[in-house]
């Protein structure tokens, strides 16, 4: 009894620092979007200058998804998915409100990786530049589906095929598309995802048999949080 206490006190603390974070989250990009808006900053900074090593930058992002991932709560998905009472489409089976905001932060973050891309590429004002960032983040996605993060390799594909990108027709024509062609296959959603879920497996399978940290981290992906 002494243990299972302990346990659900530590999940309820990690639960109670997580929703925290949310808050504090959602106050900080609150305040910085009102400060860009009354007082744009003279000189963006560009991904590149910030972090020009793909391995390092899909290792930031599994962190990130790790630590969110890790708030969420199994209850969150069956309140997600619950089925919504037949007489009344607005009322809930459960009298309860649901109580979901982990999982919607994480589907927020994925929104907002998305978005990051696209504006990183769409940001330089010649070609060359474009197809540069372009390159720098299918080699990013590769190393996230190499460690396993296929949330952020989604996401990063999903601000690709954005259609503020995907019209870029002549910087398109400047990047190496090979790599990028294989990566969107992977993440294909034909056959409810055969290909990403034959990737999942092999990942799991590599995970089991890693004998380094490195080979071990791994993410589980979560493509159906995107269609919420």
């Amino acid at each position: 009894m002494n243990q299972l206490l302990q346990t659900l006190n530590q999940k309820l603390a990690t639960l109670s620092h997580g929703q925290e974070g949310i808050v504090k989250i959602n106050a900080a990009v609150s305040d910085k979007l009102v400060a860009f808006k009354s007082k744009p900053p003279s000189i963006q900074r560009e991904i590149l200058t910030v972090c020009s090593d793909p391995y390092t930058l899909a290792q930031q992002l599994t962190h990130v998804e790790l630590e969110r991932l890790s708030h969420i709560g199994p209850e969150e998905f069956v309140q997600a998915f619950v089925h919504k009472d037949s007489l009344d489409s607005t009322k809930s089976c459960f009298n309860e409100q649901k109580k979901t905001s982990n999982l919607e932060a994480y589907v927020k973050w994925f929104n907002r990786l998305c978005y990051l891309v696209a504006t990183e590429i769409c940001m330089p004002a010649k070609k060359k530049q474009r197809a540069q960032v372009i390159e720098f983040f299918i080699d990013v996605a590769r190393e996230c589906f190499n460690i396993g993060n296929f949330n952020s390799l989604m996401a990063i594909i999903s601000g690709m095929n954005m259609s503020p990108v995907s019209r870029l027709k002549k910087t398109w024509s400047k990047v190496k598309t090979a790599k990028f062609f294989i990566l969107e296959h992977q993440m294909d959603p034909t056959g409810n995802f055969y290909n990403y879920r034959t990737a999942l497996r092999g990942a799991a399978h590599r995970s089991l048999t890693a004998h380094s940290n490195r080979e071990k981290v791994g993410l589980s992906p979560s493509c159906g949080l995107v269609y919420f």
